[in-house]
């Protein structure tokens, strides 16, 4: 009785999400748990039916594992620097799938523990680098992505390869990066106060500068010189703001990036861009259409090239997809725009382009737990990430 009166309540929750694939989903497993345990329990021999118990039951499991991983919940371990200080190396990070909607698989190598079957056939590993073997199909969510989320997505170039990073602009939104300050359809985008960047500043006493660092706990910070003086050292507006309170510390300024020919993700030839000044750029969204011209072209044919599914290029000022000659292309879905939070130590959407909405695996809720310099941080023990 008390079974299913939990049961109940819990259908009633998942109802109340506005999630009815969840519910049916829901009610398959209450089925099945119910109509075969009813079966076995008319199943006259007592070793029988209790070996088929344990066998249902522990398939039962493996399969709810399966689907919570695939439709609600996954783990992942932060391994680079390029999200501190909101997330830091050997954080586990708790993903939220029901966010945004879960992803449905796109080949058997998407389906957890059961991948592991296919890994061994050589036929079907042959299939992995030719791409995805059914549509891109997302379930709904609880709510759309907003400007400033934090969530996990498949690289564009290496499907494996899985990234993080934050949204700074949503599809259809104009972007312009000015001095380091980031603009969405001309107003400004209001930072955490954990995105770092590197200023340079004046310190007169460099001891007092060590025992302000270590009374403040921020003993991570390096310094380094350039002369004299003057030194650089990438913070986070906490840590320059405290800073900022000494007096031995004065002439505070961000540095900003000069041009940088060859990592920008276009190469504009009329247009000097930089991780510190870029755009402005549209960013696509689905039934946009955009005129092909030499700028246009340069600007989004990585997108329409991985993520599209089609091949577009250019023979003498004339442009192609699929070898048909065309003069405009009309997007097939959404794309947005993401930066790592720790702006000088990051490969990003600046460097790589446009994230499209097939690669985007959920919403980072908060971290698990932290192993951050091999030590276990319990102020991060389950911290909520904005």
């Amino acid at each position: 009785m008390k079974k299913r009166i939990i049961i109940v309540l819990l259908f009633i929750i998942v109802l109340l999400m506005d999630l009815f694939w969840l519910a049916l989903v829901f009610m398959l497993f209450t089925i099945i748990y119910f109509g075969v345990l009813k079966v076995i329990t008319s199943i006259k021999s007592p070793l029988i039916k209790r070996l088929l118990k344990v066998f249902f039951i522990f398939l039962l499991t493996f399969s709810i594992s399966i689907s919570a991983k695939i439709l609600i919940f996954d783990f992942f371990l932060i391994p680079s620097t390029s999200m501190e200080d909101t997330l830091f190396t050997q954080d586990v990070i708790l993903v939220n799938k029901l966010k945004y909607g879960p992803r449905l698989p796109r080949s058997p190598f998407d389906i957890p523990w059961l991948n592991i079957v296919f890994y061994f056939n050589e036929n079907a590993k042959k299939r992995i680098k030719k791409g995805n073997w059914w549509d891109y199909k997302r379930l709904s969510g609880t709510t759309a992505i907003k400007q400033g989320d934090v969530f996990v997505f498949n690289s564009t170039w290496k499907k494996q390869f899985i990234m993080v990073k934050r949204c700074v602009a949503l599809s259809g939104d104009t972007l312009y990066i000015n001095d380091g300050e980031i603009f969405t359809n001309d107003n400004q985008f209001v930072e955490p106060n954990t995105v770092k960047n590197k200023y340079r500043f004046n310190v007169k006493n460099k001891m007092a500068l060590y025992k302000a660092l270590d009374s403040l706990a921020l003993n991570d910070i390096v310094l380094k010189n350039i002369g004299g003086e003057i030194n650089e050292a990438i913070l986070s507006e906490f840590e320059l703001n405290q800073l900022k309170k000494y007096e031995f510390v004065s002439s505070v300024s961000k540095q900003i990036d000069t041009f940088i020919s060859n990592k920008t993700f276009v190469k504009l030839p009329d247009k000097k861009w930089t991780f510190d000044n870029m755009g402005p750029i549209i960013i696509p969204e689905k039934g946009m259409q955009i005129p092909l011209n030499t700028e246009t072209f340069e600007l989004y044919k990585s997108a329409i090239n991985s993520s599209e599914g089609f091949k577009i290029k250019e023979i003498d000022g004339v442009y192609y997809i699929d070898g048909k000659e065309v003069n405009n292309y009309t997007f097939k879905q959404d794309y947005y725009f993401m930066v790592g939070d720790n702006r000088k130590r990051t490969m990003d959407s600046r460097a790589w382009g446009f994230v499209p909405a097939s690669n985007i695996i959920g919403k980072v809720q908060c971290v698990l737990f932290s192993n951050y310099q091999d030590r276990f941080r319990w102020d991060r023990l389950l911290k909520s990430i904005d």
